[in-house]
């Protein structure tokens, strides 16, 4: 009965351990995210027929761009614009 005591402690203590780890590696996703959203820009009322590569070369002139995102309808896969 004490051993299996002693490995139900020792696998307790090994999932706070686990747990641990994840709260730290979700910390710093949660950091990259908003490092992230600190250097986003929007931009709305977009012309339907606009691709992504023409925005990147519009908005180049402003500095280095690492992404274009253009929302879609769910249902229809069109550009929102």
């Amino acid at each position: 009965m004490k051993r299996r005591v002693a490995e139900m402690e020792a696998e307790a203590a090994k999932l706070r351990e686990m747990q641990a780890s994840m709260d730290q590696e979700r910390q710093g996703l949660q950091d990259d995210k908003e490092d992230i959203d600190n250097r986003s820009v929007f931009v709305g009322n977009v012309d339907y027929s606009t691709s992504p590569e023409e925005l990147q070369n519009h908005f180049g002139e402003c500095g280095s761009i690492n992404r274009v995102t253009i929302l879609l309808d769910k249902f229809t896969g069109q550009p929102k614009g």
